[in-house]
C-alpha cells in the first residue's frame, strides 16, 4: 500500500496511509463525507443501484437516440486558460498518394492515424471528485496533494466512474418553462424555479437520477461571430442556494449547458471563488457536467412530452484524470 504520509505536507497537519488529512473534518453542513465509507471515491454516483439502473432501461420505448455532445474541435468553446484543441493526422491517404511516406506494413495496408491534445476539462465533460479543493482537502477527506503533474489523481481519478454514470436522466428547461429563448447572463437558477419546472413538466427527480438543467446558452456562443462576449460576460447557472435542494434529492450527477456551471457573478458572500463547484464536489461528492448540448433533448422531450430518458455518459477512462470528456446519449 502507497505510504502517502511519507510526502510533503504543510507542518500544520500529518496525512494518513491512505491519502487523507489526519483529524480534519467536514464542517461544512450539508456534506457526504463518510457516507459511502471513508475511502470512498465515487461520491454520488453511488445512488445509481442496480435495482434503479434496471428501471431506468424500461424508460426505453420508441427507440430514438439523442446525442447531448458538443463536437471536439478548433470551434468549441475552450477558455482562454487552457490550450486550445490541437487534433492532427499523422499518417494520412494524402500522403501516401504523393509517395511523402513509406507503406509502413508489409502487404500493401493503408490508413490514417491521427492526434488529439485538448484540456480535459473542455468540451462536453464532467467535472470529477478531485477538480476542487477547499482547505487542503477534496471530496471525503483526501489531502489535495494526492493530485499531481507526475501521475494525476491518486485518489477520485474520474476514471473510477467509467461504469457509474448510466441511469435515469431528467431533463429540467428552464428557459422553455420560463418562455424565453435562454436565461439571462447572471442568472441564478433558484430551488423553487428547478421545482416549478419540474412540476409544469410532470416529472419528479428522484434519487440516483442524472440532472440535466438547459439555460440555452450554447446556441448563443456558438451564433457570435466575435467570442468575446461569452468569455468576458456573466453567465446564468444554479444558484449556491441549491446545494441543500440537491443533497435532499440525492441526485447522483447534475450537467448544465454552460461553461460554468453555476451562476457568475458569484453570488455574496462566498469564501472561495466558484464556491458551487467548491460545495457540490468537494463537500457532497458530486460530479457536476458541463457545456452540455441540450437543445436536441429539448426538443425531443417537448416533441414527446416525457422528459425522463435512459442517459449513458461514462467519462473517458483516463487514469488520474480530475476531469474527462463524455459522449452522453439519451435513448427514449
Amino acid at each position: 500500500m502507497e505510504d502517502w504520509s511519507r510526502g510533503w505536507a504543510p507542518p500544520t497537519y500529518r496525512v494518513d496511509e491512505h491519502g487523507k488529512v489526519i483529524g480534519r473534518r467536514n464542517d461544512r453542513v450539508p456534506h457526504n463525507w463518510g457516507r459511502w465509507g471513508d475511502l470512498d471515491e465515487r461520491g454520488t454516483t453511488n445512488f445509481i443501484t442496480a435495482d434503479r439502473l434496471r428501471a431506468a432501461t424500461r424508460l426505453v420505448v420508441t427507440g430514438e437516440v439523442v446525442g447531448c455532445a458538443i463536437p471536439i474541435g478548433e470551434e468549441m468553446p475552450v477558455h482562454p486558460s487552457r490550450p486550445s484543441v490541437v487534433h492532427t493526422h499523422w499518417l494520412t491517404g494524402a500522403d501516401l498518394v504523393a509517395g511523402l511516406v513509406p507503406d509502413r506494413a508489409a502487404g500493401g495496408f493503408y490508413g490514417a492515424d491521427d492526434h488529439l491534445a485538448m484540456p480535459l476539462q473542455s468540451a462536453t465533460h464532467w467535472d470529477g471528485l478531485s477538480h476542487a479543493f477547499h482547505q487542503d482537502t477534496m471530496y471525503n477527506g483526501f489531502w489535495i496533494g494526492t493530485v499531481g503533474a507526475a501521475g494525476g489523481a491518486r485518489r477520485c481519478s474520474t476514471h473510477l466512474l467509467a461504469d457509474r454514470l448510466v441511469g435515469r436522466g431528467v431533463l429540467l428547461d428552464l428557459p422553455r418553462d420560463q418562455g424565453v429563448d435562454r436565461l439571462s447572463p447572471g442568472h441564478a437558477i433558484t430551488t423553487d424555479q428547478l421545482d416549478s419546472c419540474a412540476a409544469r413538466q410532470g416529472v419528479e427527480v428522484r434519487t440516483g437520477d442524472i440532472l440535466l438543467v438547459r439555460t440555452g446558452e450554447l446556441p448563443w456562443f456558438y451564433s457570435l461571430e466575435d467570442k468575446t462576449p461569452y468569455w468576458t460576460g456573466n453567465h446564468a447557472g444554479l444558484s449556491v442556494t441549491t446545494v441543500d435542494w440537491i443533497y435532499t434529492h440525492q441526485v447522483a450527477a447534475v450537467a448544465l449547458d454552460n461553461r460554468t456551471f453555476e451562476v457568475t457573478p458569484f453570488e455574496k458572500p462566498y469564501d472561495v471563488t466558484y464556491p458551487l463547484h467548491s460545495r457540490l464536489i468537494r463537500d457532497l461528492g458530486l460530479t457536476i457536467g458541463e457545456l452540455w448540448w441540450l437543445e436536441d433533448l429539448a426538443a425531443t422531450c417537448a416533441r414527446l412530452d416525457r422528459w425522463e430518458f435512459l442517459l449513458t455518459a461514462p467519462p473517458l477512462p483516463v487514469t488520474g484524470a480530475s476531469g474527462a470528456s463524455t459522449t452522453p446519449l439519451a435513448f427514449f
